[in-house]
């Protein structure tokens, strides 16, 4: 699946109205920049929809298009998420699916009153001698919560780097998606708002 950055060859000038606009928003072009520069090995095919469902919506002038085009590309930017951090954390194979859930529900129990959830987990991460709670704290679990709380998006940033740190993954392909992703979910979100 492809996506031509229009506006790059004066294509759009063609298109009428619609292009007059500017229906690349500079949201948009932020957003395929950071997109391509991750079109890397197995993450590839999840960047590239998520670039076409982002350029869609940056041209569509029909505002539930718009939101359906932000949807599709956030389920796609999300399951690349999931991908990395599983692919990241160590899950312990002795765990089974039903071990991981009440762990993970007992984690929440004692998070669920912290004010900085973010900051509790990496402290937990840090702290933990147990490789299921280390795996529930580090991989989609832990991202999922802190959406979850609603923590800010510069808190999941801060959160997203310095757990890149903790597992030593900042310069791997998934250690940059897992890096990008507070700033992807940003700009689409300016999208949905049709703002720059």
């Amino acid at each position: 699946m492809r996506a031509v950055i229009a506006g790059s060859d004066g294509e759009r000038k063609a298109d009428g109205p619609a292009g007059g606009e500017g229906a690349e928003s500079k949201a948009f072009k932020e957003l395929s920049l950071i997109l391509l520069s991750l079109r890397q090995g197995d993450f590839s095919a999840r960047m590239d929809k998520v670039l076409v469902y982002a350029q869609s919506a940056a041209r569509s002038r029909d505002a539930r298009a718009r939101d359906n085009f932000i949807r599709f590309a956030f389920l796609n930017l999300d399951a690349a998420l999931v991908q990395a951090l599983e692919s990241l954390a160590f899950r312990p194979r002795l765990a089974s699916k039903s071990d991981e859930q009440k762990r993970a529900l007992a984690l929440q129990k004692s998070f669920d009153g912290l004010e900085h959830p973010e900051k509790a987990l990496l402290e937990h991460y840090v702290s933990s001698s147990d490789p299921l709670n280390k795996y529930i704290v580090a991989g989609p679990w832990g991202h999922q919560y802190l959406k979850k709380r609603g923590i800010e998006a510069q808190d999941l940033q801060a959160f997203d780097m310095q757990l890149c740190e903790l597992l030593g993954c900042k310069d791997t392909a998934a250690g940059r998606i897992v890096l990008a992703y507070a700033g992807l979910s940003r700009l689409l979100d300016q999208l949905k708002e049709g703002a720059d």
